[in-house]
């Protein structure tokens, strides 16, 4: 049984709640205004709240889209995850995948416009973009956890973790260059063909895992360049 003094207390229900509110109301905002149309007090009369609950919440209309952004990447890798574990095969779950990154962008047809949006503002400006940088590197983590858990079904075990994130900004990359592709010439795109590229990229895994190609050898090689550049990439920044 819970005790009474770990419940939440009313102070702390409200402010999620108004938290909740918050966030929904920028998401309606940002769709129709995008971020920099977007004004903070539009969100909060979206919200149902002052600009003051909206301050106290978040640092900057900035903070907020952040917020959001990563609550998104939650919400749809949980999809991701549910649709490669249920995937009978292979091409099940490479598919399946691949046709919900689909789906969401016929679904939110402002998503990834504003996405490029903050994008274009955020790298300007190197205090944002790093802290985009951290959410884009939850993103590869998402990604590689769900491609590997389907390919570890296929028998394909990672030769080490830092392959396993070079699979996850291949998939990254992939489905974001298709949508941007899509975005300016719909027709160009097929729906199925983000699907068509994952199934490869799950067939040449289960080659490996067959060692059918050389062990792992291209992943380990880029892996172990990736590791080799940090320090170098390092001290020459810090230089």
């Amino acid at each position: 049984m819970q005790a009474a003094n770990d419940r939440p207390s009313l102070r702390d229900e409200q402010r999620a709640l108004t938290r909740r509110r918050l966030l929904d109301g920028a998401e309606a905002v940002f769709a129709h205004s995008g971020f920099h149309g977007a004004s903070v007090e539009e969100i909060a009369r979206e919200a149902g709240a002052t600009t003051g609950a909206l301050y106290s919440n978040f640092a900057s209309k900035e903070d907020l889209f952040l917020a959001l952004f990563e609550e998104r990447i939650g919400t749809d890798f949980d999809d991701y995850s549910r649709i490669v574990t249920a995937g009978a095969t292979l091409e099940e779950q490479a598919r399946g995948a691949a046709d919900r990154w689909m789906a969401i962008l016929r679904e939110r047809p402002d998503y990834f416009p504003l996405l490029i949006e903050f994008w274009a503002y955020a790298i300007r400006k190197p205090e944002l973009r790093a802290r985009l940088a951290g959410r884009f590197a939850s993103l590869r983590q998402a990604s590689a956890r769900v491609v590997l858990e389907g390919a570890e079904q296929q028998g394909y075990h990672p030769p080490n973790s830092a392959a396993g994130q070079l699979v996850g900004t291949l998939v990254n990359a992939l489905g974001n260059g298709l949508a941007l592709e899509k975005l300016v010439d719909p027709d160009s795109v097929p729906d199925s063909l983000y699907g068509d590229m994952l199934v490869l990229i799950f067939q040449a895994l289960q080659a490996l895992a067959r060692g059918e190609l050389l062990s792992g050898a291209g992943l380990d090689a880029a892996a172990c360049a990736k590791d080799s550049m940090a320090p170098e990439t390092k001290g020459a920044k810090d230089g």
